[in-house]
């Protein structure tokens, strides 16, 4: 197929903007617009380059949820605001899920983070430096932006596109688009302070944020946002089976009450900081600039280290059938490395009866120099502390005004960075079991960087060619680019005993941190993937009734070749109260840089026992030998159809969606490691094989459909002397594996992706304004779903439906002061209980999509002083 270049596709185009006879002058099109704001519903910049296009009568679904709304809830945090708001948007906690604890994955309509563009101002967000690789359902793998990074009192409105858009802003929007409109106040302040806390008396939650918009050259505007935010940990954890069968046995050292916490992280720290300014230029021109800096360290908690069985560390050196420690009589044992160097250690077997290791054997090893068990240091075990430390940060800049034929530009550049530094600490590299008891316990173990660049010049205006309205003509050009960076860790962190013939790797002793090995000099490094586009997007009222609307895109990516995508929309007003509307579209996704390169290593459970497993590059040898090949983009269709209606004062939207994805970006099932497959990782250079018990990759052998309805109604009514609305908003879905390798995809991963968010989300919102009072009550409905914590799927099943309720009132005191007080799950509403929550210590799913933190209550100062 003939390959396309920019230029071949944009100089017809701007034969056109050369040729075309122009509808109105520039002073004309001022006077008109300025005339009819006043008619106009709020303007839309998301899913039509029409300046004067609404979500009311767009031909594709936009939901518009303005700023104010986003601070009438008791949490802060984006991702959970969006998952109350938005029917087809879910989140989970992902208490104990390596990096994705820091950076949370979500969905929208079924689809992971990195299938949904977000935009902030109309332009490209930057993604996040975290690939989330446990947990998280259809999401796991996936690399989306950080949502969490903008705070809420910075937004003026969010519009969310349901519906494709690859062709009309490029690679990711296939689920949708986000749209992040900044406020652009050039008067006014606003100051929020919040404090909130749940029902248990953990997880108090202190937030201070503050607005100011300043006058800037004239006419222009400085609108500076602010947000610091302090949130403790929680658990709802019970204590994990073996470690009360440790305890039982009169183990004095097994942390109590739990072993192993399951609950929300702490998040310390957490500033935001926004800014956003315009200023007139002269000559029908602005100039405008905006960005962001945020940091935050979350941490949470990770999995227990049982004493007698945890694998690399105390599991002795022989094993039986069932994968337990046992010496040539089968009893139980436990790991004594020998220090000699030589292999003459002679240590003793340490036994264990009962759940008791042999006293007389350990108090040996302890007087012998050359023999060492870590039961020493850790009697009871010990449970890794995971943390990290995340910062964000872009800035964005153009000029955009109007030519004198009519043509209205906008140049801009962004560039945003995402870095996550990772620690973790109570826990041990056994390379270094050399300085026994005094052996390091707190690791630096690396960090992810992710830098992205984009760049745009983008042209459009209205013609006349004898329609209804005018044929709004949109072109325009983007160069961009991703970078994925991968920081070493400290020495410590991936040190490997050098000694390979006598030494603790060859003795079968685990390599790195233990739970989050360093990354390794060989594994640093950075890679880029970039792309030049060009696209052309045309819109019109054609009749009185019938609006239609076509883009086309063209890109070309250096490493990936190029992609030809397209899009038509239609709606048809049927009569004044009815209209029907939908798309047709092609999109894309090519992998990111981070999701070809990534090396790392996670522990997860097994059949109720512990195991590292390492996600490998498509490109190593032993992820080709188990049938791993270059990533190559995903394609996908996407179709949308609903209508429009209103019955006296209620509105109503409806729509259904499809979408095909082909050739799916998504990591493997777990492939376990022969002697053979440890063998040849060696020899290609991976030391620290003799850790791994099994290996993933990412793949393009998947092929998912999702399909579903969304439902928008809203009713205004008088109530006493005050007014009332009430919104209704509902998503039915389905997400399909119609093509998938089984030996790449279990059925427990089959399930994950196909039942791993709930089937059904609605959500009912009353609200009340009643003078100085207003007062809201929300009830929340989520479908059943499958969970399966920690990927194990021996502990697997399906938490009930579960309906929550939710409640505020605030009272203006005065003008510029106002009181509010709230709950979040107001009747303290759990998610099922686990059957089998022991082996684990998770009593509740891992993946509910509301948490498993209970009830919550909060109350909230905001004063706007005038100055």
């Amino acid at each position: 197929m003939k390959r396309f270049s920019a230029s071949s596709f944009a100089l017809p185009l701007l034969a056109l903007f050369a040729a075309a006879p122009p509808l109105a002058t520039a002073q004309d099109e001022e006077s008109a617009r300025n005339g009819a704001s006043a008619a106009l519903e709020e303007i839309v910049v998301v899913g039509s380059r029409r300046r004067d296009r609404s979500a009311a009568d767009s031909p594709v679904p936009v939901d518009v949820i303005g700023g104010d709304q986003f601070r009438a809830h008791g949490d802060s945090d984006m991702n959970t605001l969006l998952a109350a708001m938005v029917p087809s948007y879910n989140v989970a906690q992902e208490p104990i899920s390596d990096a994705a604890t820091l950076v949370r994955p979500a969905t929208l309509r079924s689809l992971p983070p990195d299938a949904t563009l977000v935009l902030v101002n109309g332009k490209r967000r930057h993604r996040a430096a975290v690939i989330a690789l446990l947990g998280a359902g259809v999401s796991g793998g996936s690399q989306g932006p950080d949502l969490s990074a903008i705070p809420a009192i910075a937004l003026d409105r969010l519009e969310v596109l349901r519906d494709g858009a690859s062709a009309q802003y490029g690679s990711d929007a296939i689920a949708g688009i986000m749209n992040f409109v900044l406020k652009q106040d050039s008067e006014g302040a606003v100051l929020d302070a919040k404090w909130g806390t749940h029902y248990e008396g953990d997880g108090d939650a202190m937030t201070l944020a503050g607005n100011v918009g300043l006058p800037l050259a004239g006419s222009g505007f400085l609108n500076l946002s602010l947000e610091w935010k302090e949130v403790d940990p929680t658990s709802r954890s019970v204590q994990r089976a073996d470690a009360q069968g440790l305890i039982d046995a009169g183990n004095t050292h097994v942390r109590q009450p739990v072993a192993q916490i399951w609950g929300a992280p702490e998040i310390s720290d957490d500033i935001k900081f926004f800014a956003n300014l315009g200023a007139e230029m002269g000559g029908g021109s602005e100039f405008y600039a905006f960005g962001n800096w945020a940091k935050r360290q979350v941490e949470g908690g990770f999995y227990f280290r049982n004493p007698h069985t945890r694998g690399g560390v105390f599991l002795g050196p022989m094993v039986d059938a069932n994968g337990n420690a046992v010496d040539e009589g089968g009893t139980p044992t436990v790991k004594v490395a020998d220090l000699s160097g030589d292999g003459t250690g002679n240590c003793p077997v340490v036994r264990i009866v009962n759940n008791v290791p042999d006293a007389a054997a350990l108090a040996r090893i302890a007087s012998d120099p050359n023999c060492y068990s870590l039961i020493e240091k850790f009697p009871g075990g010990f449970t890794p502390q995971f943390g990290g430390n995340v910062h964000d940060a872009s800035v964005a800049g153009g000029i955009r005004g109007e030519w004198r034929n009519g043509w209205r530009y906008d140049a801009s550049a962004t560039a945003g960075r995402s870095n996550a530094q990772f620690y973790l600490y109570n826990t041990i590299n056994p390379q270094l079991l050399a300085q026994r008891n005094d052996i390091d316990t707190y690791y630096e173990t690396g960090a992810y960087t992710e830098t992205d660049r984009v760049v745009n010049f983008d042209l459009s205006r209205p013609y006349d060619f004898g329609f209804a309205g005018p044929v709004n003509v949109a072109l325009g050009l983007e160069w961009r680019d991703e970078t994925f960076k991968i920081e070493s860790g400290e020495p410590n962190s991936w040190f490997i005993d050098p000694n390979l013939e006598f030494g603790l790797a060859s003795q079968g002793f685990g390599v790195g941190s233990n739970g989050f090995p360093g990354f390794q000099p060989g594994d640093a490094g950075d890679s880029t993937i970039s792309a030049k586009a060009a696209y052309i997007d045309l819109e019109s009222d054609v009749t009185d009734t019938l609006l239609l609307g076509a883009a086309v895109r063209f890109e070309d990516y250096s490493e990936y070749g190029d992609t030809l995508d397209g899009k038509v929309a239609a709606r048809l007003q049927i009569n004044d109260t009815f209209a029907i509307r939908g798309a047709a579209s092609t999109g894309f996704r090519v992998p990111t840089a981070g999701q070809a390169n990534l090396r790392n290593v996670t522990t997860e459970f097994q059949s109720g026992m512990l195991a590292d497993i390492a996600t490998l590059p498509p490109t190593n040898p032993v992820a080709q030998q188990k049938g791993a090949v270059p990533l190559t983009p995903e394609e996908s269709t996407n179709l949308t159809v609903g209508a429009v209606f209103n019955v006296g004062d209620l509105d109503v939207t409806i729509d259904y969606y499809n979408i095909e994805i082909e050739d799916r970006i998504a990591f493997t099932s777990r492939f376990t490691l022969t002697d053979a497959d440890i063998q040849a990782l060696l020899a290609a250079g991976v030391t620290d094989a003799t850790s791994f018990s099994s290996v993933r990759f990412f793949s393009n052998q998947q092929t998912v459909e999702a399909q579903g309805i969304d439902l928008v109604a809203t009713y205004p009514f008088d109530l006493g002397s005050g007014s009332s609305s009430l919104t209704v908003v509902a998503n039915w879905s389905d997400i399909e594996l119609t093509r998938y390798d089984p030996e790449f995809t279990s059925e427990n991963r089959r399930l994950q992706i196909e039942r791993g968010r709930p089937d059904a989300r609605f959500t009912a919102t009353w609200t009340h304004l009643q003078g100085p009072w207003r007062f809201m009550a929300r009830a929340r409905y989520y479908g059943d779903y499958y969970d399966a914590p920690t990927n194990d799927e021996s502990v697997s099943f399906y938490p009930d439906t579960s309906v929550l309720v939710d409640a505020e009132v605030s009272w203006d005191v005065r003008e510029d002061f106002t009181v509010l007080a709230g709950a979040q799950n107001l009747f303290d509403e759990y998610p099922s209980k686990n059957p089998k929550g022991e082996v684990a210590g998770l009593i509740y799913p891992e993946q509910s999509p509301f948490g498993f933190n209970g009830g919550y209550y909060y109350v909230r100062g905001t004063w706007r002083p005038a100055f």
